[in-house]
């Protein structure tokens, strides 16, 4: 990349800063979702979390289901891109959820304990009783993408076609 004058970094600095999530949309045999229980807030989540600065989000995802779940999950195809506006102090994001196969039989999941207290397979009818109105909508048209063979793209929750 080439310097910056500082003019350019000056603008740079006035420029919206949005949070990026990526995630991981792991699937038993039954077509069942895998949720982690963090101990940070209430509810539960799919793997995944913040996209650190410089990271991809694909990479994001793949080196959370390594941190929450010891497993290596190389995510597949991207299935969800989400845009969400929420007021202060959450403020607007971006969600990025990847196919994360089905769990192998005989997989063993180890959880971070820092973070996380338990996990288990929630099927649709469940989505938000866990997830929530706004989780699961993300998982369902995360799943709709994976049925269809393609990206989904959400802006608060509707569909952009």
């Amino acid at each position: 990349m080439e310097q910056l004058s500082p003019v350019s970094i000056q603008y740079y600095r006035t420029l919206p800063r949005r949070r990026l999530a990526a995630g991981l949309v792991i699937r038993d045999g039954n077509g069942c979702v895998l949720a982690v229980k963090p101990n940070y807030k209430d509810g539960w989540l799919l793997p995944g979390g913040t996209v650190d600065p410089g990271e991809a989000p694909r990479k994001a995802a793949r080196r959370e289901g390594r941190e929450e779940l010891g497993l290596d999950v190389e995510p597949g195809a991207l299935l969800l891109i989400a845009h969400s506006a929420f007021p202060d102090p959450i403020g607007d994001g971006l969600s990025f959820l990847y196919d994360g196969g089905s769990l192998p039989e005989g997989a063993h999941v180890t959880l971070q304990e820092e973070e996380l207290t338990e996990w288990r397979f929630v099927g649709p009818d469940e989505f938000e009783t866990y997830f929530g109105d706004h989780g699961a909508l993300h998982i369902q048209a995360a799943l709709t993408g994976l049925a269809e063979a393609r990206t989904l793209e959400l802006e608060d929750g509707v569909e952009v076609l």
